[in-house]
């Protein structure tokens, strides 16, 4: 018997070592909320918004008719509140997790979990264990499949910025270094902006060596290509997303990422240019306004189509799924130099492409398995403008005109990017529910139709984007 695992664990025992051993029985209040606090950290851990992490949550509270229950979620905290009785105080318990970067394989396995208990397909007692063994059997992402996605990055943003082919080889060969940087400062438990700043100086010391022993690599566009991946593109649209819908705690703390990460990478940067242009004089042009190369249509979608396929390799994306990624990216590329080649501009073409991509995002989410803001991360990731911002405030630094131009470019972009995301997630799901809405009417005439139906919540649409707080059950 000393082998046996703990009651918590959520390993099944072997049926001939123990035959008699008995779970504990949980009330049905604790078993909503250990399994909702189970959810809670596997969404967090996987990247998800506190958005979707509260709807997903009330949802289990709703299967278990739990009501006046209230789900705060911000910052890898997690608060959960219920009054079974109006004249006594509350129940409050306060759970805490790590936010992580996306990760597919792990949110996809949530969801599947949380749509079969909501559809009644597993009891708590059972969701609880199948999490328990999710989460033991979950990897953490190997350094060499993420280098692998940021030696992709590289040579896709060299692509799109209309760098050459020895531009994009050597910007693939600095974005792995830079990782690898990035990586063991971070072993030793560093501050990440010291990551970032040692990343930006690699990145700077990498371009110059290759343009000294291949002179067709283009010095700032192997820069920004090697460290694209790490600009604030990603935090600005889920800074901007959550102020949109409301949740300013979390739209707060993704600003300061943002500013953070661009403020590392700056100043690792600025430390490199100052120490090799003594070296190499006036023969290297480190700084350039650097934008989308619309000229060359084919290898700037395949650029995008690279760099979506590197972010879901990275974020644990494999097989099929990877590659319908990529292909999505790449389409959406397509999509900004197709209908700026209509005679609109610029952010005009953002803006339409980007609301095409949120809708589609919507009704691929049962197709691709994964929710419809993952999806839009990824293939909108060619399109974000972290790259502007870190030009303006490098240019500012070094004095060079124009340098708040591309600032307020970023901030155009990003606008145009969330507001466009989000306008077809909407127009999407609010279609989707309406033609559910007529088709419950048909089938059950004089009732009522209302989406927090138990019945009506599967995976497709308790992680479609929502846009108001749902506090309360």
């Amino acid at each position: 018997m000393a082998n046996l695992p703990p009651p918590d664990s959520g390993l099944a025992s072997p049926v001939t070592a123990a035959p008699h051993y008995a779970w504990p029985v949980l009330t049905t209040e604790q078993a909503a909320y250990k399994l909702a606090f189970q959810i809670a950290d596997a969404l967090i851990r996987s990247g998800a918004g506190s958005a979707n992490t509260t709807k997903s949550l009330l949802s289990i509270f709703r299967k278990t008719d739990l009501r006046d229950v209230t789900v705060s979620v911000s910052l890898g905290q997690v608060t959960i509140s219920h009054q079974d009785q109006p004249d006594k105080a509350p129940s409050t318990r306060v759970f805490e997790t790590q936010p992580g970067t996306l990760d597919i394989e792990l949110r996809s396995a949530t969801g599947a979990v949380l749509e079969d208990f909501v559809l009644g397909r597993l009891d708590a007692d059972e969701a609880s264990r199948r999490m328990d063994e999710i989460m033991a059997k979950s990897r953490v992402i190997g350094h060499k499949l993420i280098m692998t996605g940021f030696t992709m990055f590289g040579v896709g943003f060299a692509l799109i910025l209309g760098g050459s082919w020895g531009t994009a080889i050597s910007a693939a060969a600095v974005s792995a270094v830079v990782y690898g940087v990035y990586a063991l400062v971070q072993h030793v438990k560093a501050p990440e902006i010291f990551s970032l700043a040692a990343g930006g100086l690699v990145a700077v010391m990498g371009a110059t060596v290759c343009g000294m022993f291949f002179s067709i690599t283009q010095t700032a566009v192997c820069i920004v290509a090697a460290l694209a991946a790490w600009l604030a593109g990603i935090a600005a649209y889920g800074a901007v997303h959550d102020v949109i819908t409301g949740w300013y705690v979390s739209a707060s703390g993704r600003i300061l990422e943002a500013v953070t990460s661009t403020a590392g990478l700056v100043a690792g940067v600025t430390v490199g240019i100052h120490a090799m242009q003594p070296l190499v004089g006036d023969s290297m042009d480190y700084i350039e306004t650097l934008e989308m190369d619309d000229s060359r249509w084919a290898l700037t979608v395949l650029g995008a189509a690279v760099v979506s396929a590197g972010f879901a390799l990275a974020s644990g994306g494999r097989g099929w799924k990877l590659a319908a990624l990529g292909l999505f990216g790449g389409m959406v590329q397509l999509g900004v130099l197709g209908v700026g080649a209509l005679g609109m501009s610029s952010y005009s073409a953002i803006l339409v492409s980007s609301i095409v991509a949120g809708a589609l995002s919507v009704a691929l989410t049962r197709t691709l398995d994964l929710a419809s803001n993952a999806t839009l991360m990824i293939v909108l990731l060619p399109l974000f403008p972290g790259m502007l911002v870190y030009q303006g405030v490098l240019g500012t630094i070094f004095g060079l005109e124009d340098a708040g131009e591309s600032v307020l470019k970023a901030a155009i972009t990003a606008f145009c990017l969330c507001m466009g995301g989000m306008l077809g997630q909407y127009l999407a799901s609010e279609t989707l529910w309406a033609g559910r809405r007529r088709q419950f009417a048909l089938k059950h005439p004089g009732q009522k139709f209302r989406r927090e139906m138990t019945d009506e919540e599967n995976f497709s649409d308790i992680m479609v984007p929502i846009f108001s707080k749902p506090f309360n059950s």
